[in-house]
Parts: C-alpha cells; sequence; structure tokens
C-alpha cells in the first residue's frame, strides 16, 4: 500500500494552510480543519481518513469554487481545471467538479467554441480562431463545427477591417496613408492572425476598387 505522509504543513494565507504529502503540494485546509482532524507534520495520513477529507470537504469545496468561477466567465474544460489545480485541488476533486459541471450544462466546450467563434469572426482570422481554441483544450472537432458557423470568408473580413482603418484614419485607401501608416495598417491585420500574402492581396483589391 502506498504510504501518505504528511511533511509540511504550511501556513499560506489567513487561516488557511497548504499541505505536502511525501513533500509534494497536495491541498488546502483551513485551520479548524487541520485541528479536527489531528493532522501533524510527520504523521501517516491513511487511506480512509484522505478519502475522508476528499469527499467531505475538497470535493465539496471544488465543486463550489467551481460554480464560482463558471458565474464570473465562461470557461473550456481545460482553463477550469487548470484555475482549480492552482488552487490545490486534488485530481479526484477536480474530477468530481468537472462532471458535476457538465451534468448541470455549466460547462460545455462545445458551447464555448461556438459563441467563441461567433464574437471573434468580426475582428480575427479563422485560422487565429482556431488557434486560440486549440489553445484553450477545445478539440479539432469542436473548432471545425465552430468555424462552420462564421459567415463571413477571411477575405471580405479583411475587406471590412481595411475599409474601418482607412475611415478611422481619414484615408481614401490604403495607398493614400503614409508609409508609418501603412505599416501598422499591415502589423495591425496580421495580429489578427492573416498572412502577409493574404494582406498585400487584399490591399492591392482594395486599392484598385477606389
Amino acid at each position: 500500500m502506498y504510504i501518505l505522509t504528511i511533511t509540511e504543513i504550511e501556513n499560506c494565507s489567513k487561516g488557511k494552510y497548504l499541505l505536502y504529502l511525501n513533500d509534494e503540494a497536495a491541498f488546502t485546509l483551513y485551520g479548524k480543519e487541520v485541528k479536527e482532524f489531528s493532522l501533524k507534520e510527520g504523521m501517516e495520513l491513511s487511506q480512509e481518513l484522505y478519502q475522508e477529507i476528499l469527499e467531505k470537504i475538497l470535493t465539496v469545496r471544488a465543486k463550489r469554487r467551481t460554480l464560482h468561477l463558471l458565474d464570473r466567465r465562461d470557461m473550456t474544460e481545460r482553463e477550469l481545471r487548470d484555475r482549480l489545480e492552482k488552487g490545490y485541488y486534488p485530481e479526484e476533486a477536480i474530477d468530481s467538479a468537472v462532471e458535476a459541471a457538465k451534468k448541470g450544462n455549466y460547462l460545455n466546450d462545445r458551447r464555448y467554441a461556438m459563441q467563441y467563434a461567433l464574437e471573434r469572426s468580426r475582428r480575427k482570422s479563422r485560422r487565429r480562431i482556431a488557434e486560440d481554441l486549440r489553445q484553450k483544450g477545445i478539440s479539432a472537432e469542436e473548432i471545425e463545427l465552430a468555424l462552420e458557423d462564421i459567415s463571413d470568408s477571411d477575405q471580405a473580413l479583411l475587406q471590412k477591417l481595411i475599409e474601418k482603418r482607412c475611415r478611422q484614419e481619414d484615408s481614401l485607401s490604403p495607398q493614400s496613408l503614409c508609409p508609418e501608416k501603412r505599416g501598422k495598417l499591415i502589423r495591425f491585420l496580421a495580429s489578427k492572425g492573416f498572412t502577409i500574402p493574404d494582406i498585400r492581396r487584399a490591399l492591392q483589391e482594395y486599392e484598385n476598387c477606389q
């Protein structure tokens, strides 16, 4: 049987303590909870006692924290797991909290991806949106479904962004911008995920229509 030893109890914030099991940060408890379970540095933590702490305190707290986080803003499953891990919730507590959030439809990666793609499609390329969603832990299948809901093509969006920028600069076309502002426009479009060849082609097409 794997032995768990409390190697350190660190005072990490007001009334809260971080417990280390076998020299690894494991979970946090309040001072009254440390006393309630008679936890001390150097003692062996039995599996039975660990499960009791996990079920009575840590899992309940992880679920409560999950609802608080998702009430503030929508998240992907990976983002939620990352936030809970930073709060020193054990993996078992995180799994339970994530499953409960999914069951209650508070956590839904497909819904998140579709909403994100729809909102960002007004100012970002499909390539940038896909990359953003990948970094947030969304699967390739969910990304593909989300991108299907975007009506405008990247070329159409480029034209809209160029026209908007030119209006802001009181310029008839990108060609009439000074080199510094034209370069700034190209960098702005590149930051939205468009490739330089696509940007230059869109600028040329826009200028030819003026």
